[in-house]
């Protein structure tokens, strides 16, 4: 007994020096130095507002909570000097008796202060619960805070209760400082764990709707073999060099749309000028009437394709004078043209009958599912999960079950936007038409590479491919096979030759170079740029973060 008087005496008379320094100090907080804690002391009633039974209680209720969590709370009251203590003040000095004294384990941060600021009348101020992080997570969530504050301790400290206010106060943190955490929280767990199973299950249900979707829709026809029995003297009926380029690619993309657009210029119905040198621009002139050389006239005795012929109604509509130049294009009307012959071309896979859908429909479909779920995803990050506070933590506390379901559908979202195209899938029948498209192109590849003039080239081609004829068709051809580089090099193979020679050689009537007949080899690179637009320029800003790991809440009386 002996033994603890004298201990509770050098704990009280510790207590009395830390008083002395504070009241000696400069009224407002930030203008001292808090004193260094006392070893078993809680309650620092610097304000000197408690009564001492109600500091024993106090000292008691900490100590229970301590024992059954190891949570540390600190319960403090300011003499402030000030005429009136705002409730940021009172969090700042929360926070800076916080850090200053470690409340809480360290990397647990499973911390509370619990602060009387005081004005200078001592009996108002305001009253602020921080917490730290780890407190807040498992016990007290800034919401919870605040409603021990405006329910149980601000309406006494108004009627002048102090003592009370605190005892109230602690009572509630009493309660929810559990070993299994707050105990009013299982509700709230159940309905956190059913909005993660929902935004876990969205993610899940749109990867089993994919995954349905390519089993029952999506899977191939089998190929037959690549072989040279499947050469034909004319391509089925149907398949146009732009056809020809959707069935190798699974889709149409931009190939699909230049393959269309050098179609149009064997045939005599589109010419491109080149508006600078080397400067892959290109004016697109929709001639009356079409061009009547003995090559387009031939071309053109084969039938035009659907889209095709869309497309080139629609540059007629966008044309000024017969012509859209290269700016208009640049400015915008390219991409137009493209978007628009995108699902005319889509459109025109599906009525060949060798895909069993929409290429473009059932992957721009599966596309905008995939954003729509990333979106979602976003906005339930943002809204839910996301920490805007001054916390360096990038998510809340107490939110993290949405952290996997979130991340799920993330992954889900960018998985089905990456393999969409595999959606694209062929009949039997289409399967058939690619094995020999694939077989024109083994054939006049090799031929391209033996040949050192596009007249070579015909030549040796013809034999296999009774089609081509001339060079124009060869050309053509080799854009929809995939073998645009190779024509290319073959052309300035061409022209050197001709240069060496001084003989005649062809040159395409449907496309004028700047640069003269040497700038037909970078035909198929200028017209691969139509599509794009210019670049937008973007703006810069800053950024940055702040510190800090807990949170609060407070109000004054």
């Amino acid at each position: 007994m002996r033994a603890s008087g004298r201990t509770n005496r050098l704990r009280r008379f510790a207590l009395a020096a830390a008083v002395l320094i504070v009241l000696a100090a400069p009224a407002a907080m930030s203008a001292f130095t808090l004193p260094p804690t006392v070893a078993g002391v809680a309650v620092y009633d610097f304000a000197n507002i408690w009564e001492p039974a109600t500091i024993s209680q106090a000292e008691y209720t900490i100590n229970q909570i301590r024992t059954r969590t190891q949570a540390e709370v600190a319960v403090v009251s300011i003499p402030t000097g000030e005429s009136a203590v705002s409730t940021d003040e009172a969090r700042a000095d929360a926070l800076l008796i916080m850090n200053t004294w470690g409340v809480g384990r360290a990397g647990v941060n499973d911390g509370l202060v619990i602060l009387f600021d005081m004005d200078s009348t001592r009996a108002h101020g305001q009253i602020y619960l921080y917490t730290g992080s780890g407190f807040r997570d498992r016990y007290l969530s800034d919401s919870e805070a605040q409603s021990i504050v405006d329910d149980d301790m601000r309406p006494k400290a108004h009627d002048g209760d102090l003592d009370g206010s605190l005892l109230a106060g602690l009572s509630d943190v009493d309660h929810v400082v559990q070993p299994n955490g707050n105990p009013d929280r299982f509700g709230t767990t159940v309905l956190h764990l059913v909005f993660a199973a929902f935004v876990l299950g969205i993610g899940l249900l749109a990867l089993a709707l994919f995954l349905r979707t390519w089993w029952l829709r999506g899977r191939d026809a089998r190929v037959v073999l690549i072989d040279d029995s499947v050469l034909l003297p004319a391509p089925p009926p149907g398949l146009t060099p732009a056809m020809a380029t959707v069935l190798r690619k699974d889709g149409v993309d931009a190939d699909a749309f230049t393959s269309a657009l050098v179609d149009l210029g064997h045939r005599g119905l589109l010419t491109f000028t080149e508006t600078g040198t080397f400067s892959k621009k290109v004016d697109l002139v929709v001639p009356d009437p079409p061009l009547a050389d003995p090559a387009s006239v031939d071309a053109r005795r084969r039938p035009l394709g659907a889209a095709e012929e869309i497309l080139l109604r629609t540059i007629g509509d966008h044309a000024i004078g017969g012509t859209v130049t290269s700016a208009m294009l640049k400015s915008g009307t390219g991409k137009k043209l493209q978007d628009g012959f995108k699902p005319a071309m889509g459109g025109a896979a599906l009525a060949s009958g060798w895909f069993r859908d929409d290429p473009t429909k059932i992957i721009g479909r599966w596309v905008g599912v995939a954003g729509a779920l990333g979106v979602g995803a976003a906005l339930v990050f943002f809204f839910f999960l996301g920490d805007s506070s001054d916390s360096s933590t990038l998510i809340k506390p107490g939110r993290e079950y949405l952290a996997v379901p979130l991340l799920v559908d993330v992954l889900v979202a960018v998985g089905i936007a990456v393999t969409s195209r595999l959606l694209a899938a062929r009949t039997t029948d289409g399967a058939q038409t690619l094995a020999m498209a694939l077989a024109y192109r083994n054939t006049l590849q090799f031929e391209i590479k033996a040949a050192d003039t596009l007249d070579h080239a015909v030549a040796k081609t013809t034999s296999r491919l009774p089609w081509i004829t001339t060079p124009d068709e060869l050309t053509v051809w080799a854009v929809a096979l995939g073998l645009k580089h190779d024509v290319d090099r073959l052309i300035k193979d061409t022209f050197k030759s001709v240069e060496r020679s001084g003989a005649a050689a062809w040159a395409p009537l449907w496309f004028a170079g700047s640069g003269g007949f040497g700038s037909v080899g970078d035909v198929t690179s200028m017209l691969g740029s139509i599509s794009t637009t210019a670049a937008s320029a973007s703006g810069g800003g800053f950024g940055g973060g702040g510190g800090g790991g807990g949170g609060g809440a407070g109000g004054g009386f």
